[in-house]
C-alpha cells in the first residue's frame, strides 16, 4: 500500500470516529429530561432579584415597604393555614362525635327491637311458671294439659302478630328451600320425596326462612326402579 493510500485510509478512520462521538454526545443531550422548575423556587429567585435591584439603584423605601407587604402576606397565609386547620379538625372531631352516635343509636334500636320481643314472651313465661308450680301442687293431668293448650294458643298467635309462618308439609313433595331432608325411606305407595313424617316445623319471618321443616321423604326401592 502506498503512503498516500494510508494517509486516506487514516483520515477515513478519523472521519468515521468523530461521527460516531457526535451522534452519541446528540443521543445523551436528546434522552436527558428537562429539569423540572419549582414554582415556588422561581417566585423566590424572582422576589430576591427584585430586593437587589431596589438595594443596587439605593430605593430603600421601596425595598422596605415590599419587605413589610410580603411580611403581611406572609402573616395572612400563615392564619389562613391555622383556620383550614382548625376548620378541619373540628369536622374531623364532630364526624367521629357523629359515628359514636350513630354507633349509640343503632345499640338503642337494637336494645329496643329485643325488648319488644322479649316483652312478648314473658306472659308465656308466666302462663308456664303457674302451670308447672300448679301441677306440682296438684298433679291433675287434665289441668296440665288446658294450660299448657292456653299458653300454646297464646304463642301461636303472638307469632301471627310478628308475621311468624310455620312450615309443616306433611304429605307435601320435597322442596329444598323450606325443608331439610333428615332421613329417606323408601315407600312404593307414594311417590318419590313425599314428606312423609315432619320432625320439626319449620318457620318464615317477612317471607324469609330462618328455620327450615326437618323432614322424612321417601324414595323407590332400587328393585322397584329398575323393573320400571
Amino acid at each position: 500500500m502506498s503512503e498516500n493510500e494510508k494517509n486516506n485510509a487514516k483520515s477515513t478512520d478519523d472521519l468515521i470516529e468523530v461521527d460516531v462521538e457526535d451522534i452519541e454526545d446528540i443521543t445523551e443531550d436528546e434522552t436527558k429530561e428537562p429539569e423540572k422548575i419549582d414554582p415556588e423556587e422561581l417566585e423566590m429567585d424572582n422576589i430576591r432579584e427584585e430586593f437587589r435591584e431596589l438595594i443596587a439603584k439605593k430605593k430603600y423605601d421601596k425595598a422596605v415597604k415590599k419587605y413589610m407587604n410580603l411580611f403581611k402576606e406572609l402573616k395572612q397565609s400563615n392564619k389562613e393555614k391555622n383556620d383550614y386547620l382548625n376548620t378541619a379538625q373540628m369536622i374531623q372531631a364532630n364526624f367521629e362525635n357523629y359515628k359514636k352516635r350513630s354507633h349509640k343509636d343503632q345499640e338503642w334500636s337494637s336494645f329496643q327491637s329485643k325488648m319488644k320481643i322479649v316483652e312478648r314472651f314473658l306472659s308465656f313465661y308466666d302462663d308456664l311458671d303457674r302451670s308447672v308450680t300448679a301441677f306440682n301442687d296438684d298433679p291433675d293431668v287434665e289441668s296440665l294439659k288446658e294450660a299448657l293448650n292456653l299458653v300454646f294458643s297464646n304463642l301461636k298467635s303472638t307469632f301471627e302478630s310478628l308475621n311468624v309462618k310455620t312450615i309443616d308439609p306433611e304429605k307435601e313433595i320435597f322442596n329444598p328451600q323450606y325443608h331439610e331432608a333428615i332421613h329417606v325411606v323408601e315407600n312404593e305407595e307414594v311417590e318419590s320425596n313425599t314428606i312423609v313424617d315432619v320432625v320439626s316445623i319449620g318457620f318464615i319471618l317477612d317471607d324469609v326462612v330462618i328455620k327450615p321443616a326437618k323432614v322424612v321423604i321417601t324414595k323407590k326401592s332400587i328393585n322397584n326402579s329398575e323393573g320400571k
